[in-house]
């Protein structure tokens, strides 16, 4: 039921332009703070997972809030400029994750976000690469926060 709690990690393989992240960095443990990431803004429009994912992020010292949905996202980024980064799902009814990303990228430049899917359509990127992180579902949370740390 939840993904990111999974033990089983993901394939390295993703949709065009996949960037997997690099490793941990000597001397940093999943309990250390991300380093130039203190708030980060997480949408889903599964209440559960992105609750979860709310909870795992602030376990590891980060300060994080939760949208349910592209909207209410950038409603939240619009009213708290705090936020560094942005977790989203892909696939969420109204505004896909891509949508949202491409609006982030034009409003909020040094926002960093990562996309997080267990399904993409291959049509969704036009044969366009991915200008996103991107992590597969389901994920470990340390998968999440060594791509916070890139």
């Amino acid at each position: 039921m939840f993904g990111l709690m999974s033990s089983r990690w993901c394939s390295d393989k993703g949709p065009p332009g996949f960037s997997p992240g690099t490793t941990r960095e000597a001397g940093q443990d999943a309990g250390t703070p991300v380093e130039g990431v203190r708030k980060v803004l997480v949408v889903d429009d599964e209440a559960d997972v992105a609750d979860l994912c709310e909870v795992l992020l602030s376990a590891h010292g980060l300060d994080t809030v939760v949208a349910y949905s592209g909207a209410a996202a950038l409603d939240i980024l619009a009213a708290d400029p705090e936020i560094d980064a942005v977790v989203s799902d892909v696939m969420m009814p109204g505004m896909t994750g891509l949508e949202l990303a491409e609006r982030i990228a034009g409003r909020y430049p040094k926002v960093k976000i990562i996309l997080a899917s267990g399904y993409m359509a291959p049509s969704m990127f036009k044969d366009q690469p991915l200008k996103q992180l991107f992590i597969a579902k389901p994920y470990r949370i340390e998968q999440l926060l060594r791509l916070l740390r890139t």
